[in-house]
């Protein structure tokens, strides 16, 4: 569960960058007018990144290539997972519509694909951001006028969606209602719901202890009652219970090693250093950053 190291973007890319779980979840939240547009058995991921001029290198966060219905044409699905508000969100998304288009020309076709954008937003609060990139000018006329740029982004915000809705969502609904409520609702509130969803709709292993894992570390409620309560409340699935609390065990051990490691280096550095030993050899010896050790001499 290494790529759970940002949990909240960690826990949707692996729910969505399975491709059975994605065409479920586009066709819960796409129109059906636009769904009949597309041939969902085609549906596949796509490379996520492009390097600019200056070889700065951008990722969005996840990318489905997919066929146009009756055309020999693919266009592709933009998924853009965000927790917080952006001012400019439409733009950031066109530069990356644009490398998409460009990233196509590239392999031989002649014409733009379709790149369609979609925001998924886990924010507590409602979604108030600009949706369309007509927003994102300042003389929004002249810009209309020569850009005709009015078609809103498709948002998914879950904090304006009910809970009843999100639970009839199939295997999306564990991570659509774990990233609404991670933080506004008591984990043992929120459990049994996860739980409930599991029975309902089967996911596979690694994605049920990813989220077990996702609702520990985010809900800070791995403690031994915790565990425990879980095991009670769902005794079936107690297997993945221990899994996902050995894997934060064995995280915290981890981190608290380093930690012991970093006191130690700190220790010896200043202990070298009352002693006269030469810079570039405590450097050597304790791994330490230059504005770390300077930070450490008598005279700071």
């Amino acid at each position: 569960m290494s790529h759970l190291s940002m949990p909240h973007d960690g826990l949707f890319k692996l729910f969505l960058m399975d491709v059975d779980i994605a065409k479920e979840f586009l066709q819960i939240h796409l129109s059906h007018s636009v769904q009949q547009q597309f041939d969902f058995d085609t549906l596949t991921l796509a490379p996520g990144s492009f390097v600019e001029n200056d070889l700065s290198q951008h990722y969005c966060d996840i990318v489905y290539s997919i066929r146009v219905m009756n055309e020999h044409s693919s266009a592709y699905i933009l998924l853009e997972h965000e927790s917080a508000v952006g001012k400019l969100t439409p733009f950031k998304l066109w530069r990356y519509q644009s490398a998409l288009m460009k990233q196509h020309l590239n392999q031989g076709n002649t014409l733009l694909p379709v790149v369609l954008p979609i925001i998924f937003y886990r924010g507590a609060g409602s979604y108030r951001g600009p949706l369309s990139l007509l927003e994102c000018f300042r003389d929004k006329t002249l810009a209309q006028k020569i850009l005709a740029l009015t078609k809103p982004i498709q948002l998914i915000a879950l904090s304006a969606t009910p809970d009843d809705i999100l639970m009839a969502h199939k295997r999306c609904a564990a991570l659509e209602l774990a990233q609404k409520h991670i933080y506004s609702w008591d984990l043992k509130q929120l459990v049994p719901k996860i739980f409930e969803l599991f029975d309902r709709y089967p996911l596979a292993i690694e994605k049920r202890q990813g989220l077990l894992y996702y609702l520990a570390k985010e809900g800070h409620g791995m403690d031994k009652q915790f565990v425990q309560f879980m095991i009670n409340t769902a005794p079936h699935y107690r297997e993945d219970i221990m899994s996902a609390a050995q894997y934060l065990i064995e995280e915290g051990r981890q981190k608290g090693r380093h930690e012991g490691w970093q006191d130690a280096m700190l220790e010896t550095a200043k202990n070298m250093l009352t002693g006269g030993v030469a810079f570039d050899l405590i450097k050597q010896v304790t791994k330490l950053s230059d504005d770390t050790i300077t930070a450490l001499m008598p005279e700071n």
